[in-house]
């Protein structure tokens, strides 16, 4: 083969492997309506949500979550964490907390650098995290990143994770 036709090769091959890149849930039209129970559920403080764990004989699911930069983040909040399927589990199992590290939203100064202090203390390196947590805060489920899974198929995962 001629070298010019390799070039050209080359070059159209590395094109379409670097272009735009489609995301399951990247049209607008595939994202289902949030459950209404989600707002009511999640909490941003870990001390209260181990102390309701405790009450209520639940763990504590924390999603660690660049809520408004990071595409991972937005897909596991839409599609899975604000769904009826996972809501209904985590109403009887979890208490729900979310860690936020916005870019373009203040977050308060105090709860900024908790988020942080968690963050170090957890070892986060990477969003989104999610960790499911006894009351005690030792670490007994860990995830990170997002499989683009739905809520029916990350709840049974989820489930079959912490019956081990």
């Amino acid at each position: 083969m001629k070298p010019l036709p390799l070039i050209c090769l080359t070059a159209m091959l590395g094109l379409i492997a670097c272009g735009p890149q489609q995301n399951a849930y990247q049209n607008a039209a595939e994202v289902p309506s949030p459950d209404p129970r989600a707002k009511q559920l999640w909490g941003d403080n870990l001390e209260i949500a181990k102390a309701q764990a405790a009450t209520n004989n639940k763990l504590v699911f924390v999603d660690f979550t660049g809520s408004d930069w990071c595409p991972p983040c937005m897909a596991l909040h839409d599609h899975v964490l604000t769904q009826k399927a996972f809501l209904d589990f985590a109403e009887k199992n979890l208490e729900l907390v979310v860690i936020d590290f916005p870019k373009n939203k203040p977050l308060d100064e105090k709860v900024e650098l908790a988020n942080r202090a968690l963050a170090e203390q957890y070892k986060i390196g990477s969003f989104p995290t999610v960790l499911v947590l006894d009351v005690d805060g030792s670490v007994v489920h860990r995830e990170e990143g997002f499989g683009n899974k739905n809520a029916q198929a990350y709840t049974a995962d989820l489930k079959k994770a912490l019956d081990k």
